[in-house]
Parts: structure tokens; sequence; C-alpha cells
């Protein structure tokens, strides 16, 4: 997914504007970062969108609802294992499909809605909170890479102290009680994700996907602990949040490499690639990749900064659905068209919380 490709210009021409940078929050004084400002197309009464190329996007028809397609990357393999690996990666549409995402801001504004009423139609929201991590207590908090500890806790070391369990987990607790006021109980991990150059995933994920499943029964690894816990009388359902931010280093807005969340009032059932995937010595779990369809909404902030966050749904599941149900955020980066050569590469963070 992460062949070249991206950025080939598929939308107008974009405007470049030089903006002196705050000094402070780590920047050097007097420095100064491109800021890409999108002349973007406008549809009356929809709003402004950027065309981009979005890889890894799937033919459709290669999975019907229900089912779970098996995907397998690690031995020991089988000819069926190899067979069905294939099939899936024959079925991406290569090199890209270009898909309009509009301006979420826009949305927002339009809407005049509450936050937490926006993100409970959306699915997604941002606000504008400032946080009191530092570059350096970003980088303490993400000693390790990216991995199945960061989605399901499973894994994650037990009494360890970082900047995170000490500042970003009370900052990131008071948002849930907002968007959730109902939310009974929250596991908030002592580490963070980071993406960027000279982190732990130097690579941005490009590539529509969604890390879980429907239902609890999908939950990746989900033990006895578990699920006796969802079952249990005080138990209405389970939600997994990604907290997804711009952090320090970086000090400029970002203009190349924002996230895309998709709208999932817009995504069909026939539209999702059920997968269940084995990449290393843990076991196969659930996750979801997308097949393109035109009435699908995507979505973005432009020039996100590190004073904001976009707080999206990546895990729903209450005991009052009858049937798996689509209530979160298909996501992936994306290069914004024409994005000028010396944007400043983006460092992010990625937070995920697990509320009951």
């Amino acid at each position: 997914l992460a062949a070249a490709g991206l950025g080939t210009p598929a939308a107008a021409a974009l405007g470049l504007r030089w903006w002196p940078e705050a000094e402070g929050k780590g920047c050097l004084e007097g420095q100064r970062t491109i800021r890409c400002e999108a002349q973007a197309h406008i549809l009356e009464g929809s709003g402004a969108f950027v065309e981009a190329n979005l890889m890894g996007l799937h033919k459709k028809g290669l999975v019907q609802p229900g089912e779970w397609h098996v995907v397998t990357l690690y031995p020991p393999m089988s000819f069926r294992k190899v067979y069905d690996t294939a099939r899936y990666f024959w079925n991406i549409i290569r090199p890209a499909v270009p898909v309009k995402v509009w301006n979420a801001r826009e949305a927002e504004a339009r809407e005049g809605l509450p936050k937490a009423e926006f993100f409970q139609k959306y699915g997604f929201v941002l606000l504008n909170r400032k946080t009191a991590m530092t570059a350096k207590d970003w980088n303490a908090s993400a000693p390790i890479t990216l991995d199945i500890s960061h989605f399901t806790g499973i894994g994650m070391p037990k009494g360890v102290e970082t900047p995170v369990t000490h500042v970003y987990a009370k900052e990131v607790e008071q948002i849930v009680r907002e968007l959730l006021p109902d939310a009974k109980d929250l596991e908030l991990d002592p580490y963070c994700a980071r993406r960027g150059p000279g982190t732990k995933n130097p690579n941005y994920s490009f590539g529509p996907h969604q890390d879980y499943g429907f239902l609890a029964d999908d939950w990746p690894l989900a033990g006895n602990d578990f699920r006796k816990r969802f079952a249990g009388p005080d138990c209405r359902g389970m939600m997994a949040l990604n907290f997804w931010r711009p952090v320090l280093p970086m000090c400029g807005p970002v203009s190349k490499t924002p996230l895309a969340v998709c709208d999932p009032r817009t995504v069909k059932m026939e539209d999702i690639v059920a997968t269940s995937i084995r990449w290393d010595e843990m076991p196969h779990h659930r996750m979801m990749t997308l097949a393109h369809d035109p009435e699908q909404r995507w979505y973005y902030y432009p020039d996100m900064t590190t004073d904001e966050v976009l707080i999206f749904k990546s895990f729903q599941h209450f005991k009052t659905q009858s049937a798996p149900e689509l209530n979160t955020c298909f996501h992936t980066a994306f290069e914004v068209p024409n994005a000028p050569p010396g944007s400043e590469p983006r460092q992010s963070a990625e937070y995920r919380v697990r509320v009951w």
C-alpha cells in the first residue's frame, strides 16, 4: 500500500501562501513553514472538496455480507491460504481510485450542531484542545511500534508511568465524558502510537481500513474475561475511540498527508470487505477494508494543527443491536493533490480508548 503513485495531480491547482509560524512550541524563532490552501472544487450547497487518489480500495463482490475473507501473511502457508490471500490482493483496484474528500470544517459549520451531536451523527468530530504534552513527552510515550496492544490493551505493560498516564490520559478522559456522558468505564493505556519521520512508525497508513470488526464476538483476541464483562448485566455495550492529532515537534499545520474519515452512513454493508487476517505469530483477527462506491462520503479537516484533535469511532457494539451495523469510520492517510514539495512532514499521534 505504500507504493509510489500517490500525489499525482487530480484536482485543481493549489494556491500557496507563506505563513510566519508563531514562536514557541519547539519551533525555531523566525522559522517559516509552507501552508497549503487548496483552491478546492466547489459544488453549490455541498461545500468544498479535493480530489485525492486513494490506494487499497477493492472491487465489489469479493466478500458477501456475513462472510469473512481469510488473509494469511505468516507461515505456515497452505495452498488454500496462499490462494485466498492472492485473491484479496488481486481484488484491489490499481493503482488508485480518484475520490472526492470533502472539507469537514465546512460540514460542521453547515450542520450547526453541538460537538457531541455532530459526533453521534457522523462518527467523528474535531475539537480545538491544546495539550500539555511536549515533543519529548510524545516520544517517551511511544516506545514501541503500533501493534495489537494499542488496539486491545492486551500486552500493554501494567503500572508503567509515562507522560500519557500523567497528562494526556486525563485530557482524553475529559473529552470522552463530554462526548459520551453515559460512559461508565474507560480503559486508558500508558502508550500511544506515533507516526512520522524518526518515530517507531515512520510511514503513514495509505489504504482505507477499519481496525476492528462489527460485534463483541469479533473483538481481537477476546478471552473469557472480555466475554464475561461484555455479557454482564451492567454492560450496555462497548466502543473504541481513536484520538488522532498532529503533535510536536511539528510546527506548522498538516498540509500534505492528512487523515480522511468516511461517514459510516454512506457505506453499504456490501461495500465492506470483512477480513480475518494474520500478519505475525498472533492468531487471525477480524478487521475491515473497503470496496469503492461513488456514494461513499469522505471528509478531512484541512490544515489541522497541534492544538486540534480528531476523535472518531473505531468500534461500537451495543446489546440493543439485532444484527451487525456499521457505526464506525473507515479511515486512511492521503496526499493532498499538488501539495508543495516543501510541506512539513506530518508528525502525529494515535491514542485508542476503550469505553464501556
